[in-house]
């Protein structure tokens, strides 16, 4: 059985304006390898849950570990195991060049030079951003920076990656390329990912499980089938199931197909021999 790497329960935060965040009901569980989507309407503490995660806010009550810790009061005992992409990477991006940005973490953690470089030069490889070495990180595109800001979560190898609503402002290539990057180093690294998003089109592509946040509630968890085809209580939490999952249901229904699909691809192969043409544009 695979590890756990995370596990909340009933979790409550006060900020000082006295502002009560919550995320009770069901409890949530993150496994070794696992890549996770927490998905819901815009407010409703999605980020606040990772903060939790991230060791950066105590809880008021409930219980969170991460890695067998408390990461607010064992932070650094847990720190270079977790890798973060926070939403806007203009407030985590630090370094005057894109060199100096990704190697922030393997220099705090005072790794040799030619470790360092090594390291740098593999993972800007395979980002992309090997030309963009020796940039100025905030002269880069919104998809730029957000590859510098995950070269810099990713170079450390962690067990479990964060990432606040990380398609945010990103076109649909950039979206869809940072989705094959994060599985690819998921599955490389056996790395655990939470991914926090309102935008609901890619999390098929990426997540094993979904866990839907409403109204300071944890009120759904399963995978994306599971959990995307419970379209009234989806839209209860003021989301809409993925269109592709939506038009599968309307299929399924007319006896089209027997199943529905998480993607577009997945929905042609399960028409093939209908007389239903789907024609994909991108």
């Amino acid at each position: 059985m695979a590890e756990r790497l995370v596990e909340m329960h009933g979790l409550c935060h006060t900020y000082q304006d006295q502002t009560e965040v919550r995320a009770e009901g069901l409890p949530f569980v993150v496994k070794a390898g696992q890549r996770v989507a927490l998905v819901g309407a815009t407010g409703t503490g999605k980020t606040t849950l990772l903060l939790h995660i991230l060791g950066l806010l105590r809880p008021a009550r409930g219980q969170v570990q991460v890695l067998g810790h408390d990461p607010a009061r064992d932070f650094g005992l847990v720190r270079w195991d977790i890798g973060a992409v926070m939403q806007n990477p203009d407030e985590q991006i630090i370094g005057p060049t894109v060199f100096d940005d990704i190697a922030f973490g393997l220099r705090a953690r005072g790794l040799p030079l030619a470790q360092v470089q090594e390291r740098v030069q593999a993972i800007a490889q395979e980002l992309g951003l090997a030309s963009l070495l020796t940039k100025v990180p905030h002269h880069l595109s919104g998809g730029q920076k957000q590859k510098v800001a995950l070269a810099g979560a990713l170079i450390s190898r962690p067990k479990l990656l964060v990432l606040d609503e990380p398609f945010s402002g990103l076109d649909p290539n950039c979206k869809r390329e940072l989705v094959h990057l994060i599985c690819h180093h998921s599955e490389q690294l056996g790395m655990a990912v939470i991914l926090s998003t309102h935008d609901l089109e890619l999390v098929p592509e990426i997540a094993h499980r979904v866990y839907v946040l409403h109204d300071g509630q944890l009120v759904l968890s399963g995978s994306p089938e599971e959990v995307f085809t419970c379209v009234d209580q989806l839209r209860a939490a003021n989301l809409q199931p993925p269109a592709v999952i939506q038009l599968g249901l309307q299929l399924v229904e007319m006896g089209l197909i027997a199943q529905v699909p998480l993607s577009l691809e997945a929905g042609k192969n399960l028409l093939k021999g209908t007389r239903v043409k789907v024609k994909v544009h991108r």
